[in-house]
Order: structure tokens, then sequence, then C-alpha cells
């Protein structure tokens, strides 16, 4: 757990300079009058005391916005979306207000600061910022959560993406992103039509030296590009259908609908748990590995209960009972210390130390490279 380990997560919505504001006013639009609807006498002093979150789904379980507004008087709405290219869309809309604190993928600050976006973050007004695992700290800042000097983005969680399968249907533990690509699995199969399973795809072929290349500059990643947009286009018949959110693909292995499929190791180690025959594994070529963390949008109004709510994660307890309902891991000191053993063991079964080692870390992903992904992803789903 004291790996520098960090990643990203996008692409299920587009994002571009262009398509993020057309998309982006109209989903802007429908969160705020949402939010109005459903609150609708909310009063001044009410709202100064008021937490107003936006996040991955599961990321805000029942269990801890109580507790929070328990222990500090703030209250908490939660509004969830289901990728970054959706937050970032919605902020723009709003010109960054409306919400007081989101959780970006690290990997995506540098985009959303090209749109002015985030607002420095005082590190003075967290005290148990100290809890944080240093390496995830120095992650965070590798990966896109310092710009000129200042912080605007903190570690929170990280996972990976490998391959979830059902262990009655699959006859040996798959040991490579190539699983998903087997002919003897066609119709079973499942995984995103995001830039995710490009990258999956060209790690199992060798391409890009490790796929580094593609983040250097567009001339060096569209010949790479293109060889595995064609192997992708090839295999199309295999793919049961391509899964958005959590809930999809969880229903979909579930109900045994596919039998293998590219998914984060937190789905797979939730269906074991529930009593699934399910198991996530790291592939061969290195599990894809990203952080979330945490953002301040620059026109939020509540800081107090935006600097509240990191100061009750980053306590080791509360993480703890993230990881319990969420199946995430968390970049904060002693939280394993409270976990329970079969959640320990899940970890275990599925990471070697040598799968650690092995991590594939996503890079920061800038405007130029949303935008050409945007293009391949739209002629995989076109194809």
């Amino acid at each position: 757990m004291s790996e520098s380990i960090y990643g990203s997560r996008f692409l299920e919505a587009k994002l571009s300079r262009r398509t993020v504001l057309k998309a982006g006013v109209a989903a802007g639009a429908a969160a705020v009058l949402g939010r109005h609807l459903l609150w609708p006498e909310e009063t001044t002093a009410q709202a100064a005391k008021t937490l107003n979150l936006f996040t991955w789904e599961g990321y805000a379980p029942t269990s801890i916005i109580q507790k929070f507004e328990k222990q500090t008087g703030f209250k908490a709405k939660v509004t969830f979306y289901a990728s970054n290219g959706e937050l970032i869309s919605k902020l723009r809309a709003t010109k960054a207000t409306g919400f007081d604190l989101v959780q970006p993928s690290v990997t995506l600050i540098p985009a959303a600061l090209d749109f002015g976006l985030y607002q420095p973050i005082d590190e003075k007004k967290i005290s148990n910022f100290r809890n944080v695992i240093p390496s995830m700290v120095k992650a965070s800042e590798e990966l896109g959560g310092m710009s000129k000097g200042k912080r605007y983005g903190l570690p929170f969680d990280w996972g990976t993406e490998g391959i979830s399968y059902n262990t009655k249907r699959v006859a040996k533990r798959p040991k490579s992103f190539g699983a998903v690509h087997q002919d003897e699995f066609a119709g079973r199969v499942t995984y995103r039509a995001t830039f995710h399973v490009f990258v999956s795809t060209g790690l199992w072929m060798g391409l890009g030296n490790r796929m580094r290349d593609v983040y250097v500059s567009e001339a060096k990643a569209r010949p790479i590009l293109d060889k595995i947009l064609a192997f992708l286009i090839s295999k199309k018949k295999n793919v049961k259908t391509y899964w958005s959110t959590a809930a999809e693909i969880e229903k979909l292995l579930s109900t045994e609908e596919v039998w293998i499929a590219e998914t984060w190791d937190g789905t797979g180690w939730k269906l074991d748990r529930a009593g699934n025959p399910i198991k996530f594994t790291a592939p061969n070529e290195g599990a894809m590995t990203w952080m979330d963390g945490f953002a301040i949008p620059k026109g939020a109004k509540n800081l107090d209960a935006a600097y509240a709510w990191i100061n009750f994660m980053y306590d080791p307890r509360n993480s703890a009972t993230f990881t319990k309902e969420s199946a995430y891991f968390t970049a904060v000191e002693g939280a394993a210390a409270h976990l329970e053993p079969a959640i320990k063991k899940q970890y275990e079964e599925s990471f070697s130390p040598k799968d650690i080692r092995n991590l594939w870390w996503y890079g920061i992903e800038h405007t130029w490279w949303l935008d050409m992904f945007a293009g391949y992803v739209d002629r995989l789903k076109a194809a």
C-alpha cells in the first residue's frame, strides 16, 4: 500500500474545447435545475452550512454522510458523475460554481486548469493531511496535482483496471489483457469503449514503449492507435456490449451475461464479497492504475464545509469505512489497520509483490491527448 501508484479514469464522455461546452451547457443547466427543484426551500443560513459534493458513484455512502453530518454539523448534498468528462463539462457550464468539492482523477486536473476550473488548496486548513502516505502525495504532484508551485489536487483513493472473470465459466485464471480478445469467449466479453481498452490492448500487443509513446505527441501516438483500432474493430463481434457505469458491469457479471471483462479491481472484489463466483486479477502486462483526489472549484462558496470533508476523509477510520463500502483503497496511512481480514485477503489474492512493482501508471492527459482519443473512441463505436 505504500507503493507510488497513480492514474486516471476518463473518456466515458468526450472532452474537447468544442464538445465539452456543447454537452456541458445542457448537463450543467440540468444539474443546477435539479438541485433547485430538490431543495427549493433552503435558506441562506442553511446553504452556508451545507457541503455541495460532486463525486463518483459510490464515493459518498450513506454511512459516511451520516457520520460526517453528526460529527461536523455540516449537511452534505451529493451529486454523482460517471466520468471525468461529465465533471469538467458541468463545471464549465456553471463557471465552476454550484459545488464546493469535487473528486477528479489527478491526471485530469491539468485539463481542468486549462479552463480555470479549480482554485489553489490551502494545506494549512487540512490538519489530517499529515495522515496521507508520502509516496501518494508525491505521485499526485507528479501526475497533475501541482501547477506553478500551487497545489490544486490532493490524493485520496487509488485503484487499478485489470480482468474480472467468472471462475465457473473461465477454466484458468486469465494472465493477460489479451484474454478478453480470445474467440473462445465470443459473446461473453465486455469492456468500456474508452481509451482504457486502447491502452490495455496496446500493452498486450507490445506497442509504443509500453504505450508511453502515446503521451509524447500525436505524431508518435497515431500510428500506434491506428493499429490498435483496426484490431479492436476486428474483434468487435466478440463483445457482448460496452459497459459504462459500475451498476452496468456489476449486473453483467453477476447475471453471467458476460464471463470475462476488463474492469476496475473494486468491481471484482465487490461482487466476490457478495457471493458471486467472480475474481479480479492483475494481468502480466501490468494493471492500469489511477488515482482520484480532491479539488475545490474556483467558484465554491462553502470552503469551510469542503475542508471539513477532506479532513474527515483523511481520518484513518473514516478512510477504512470508505474502502469497506466502495472496495477502493485510499492514500491514508493507518487505514488498513481498520480493515476486515477478508478485504486484505482479496487484495493479496489479486496482487503479488511482483504485480505491485509492475503496475502501469496512467500519464497526464492534456487537452490535445483527450481530443485525439475522443476521435478514436468515436471510430470504434461507429464501426
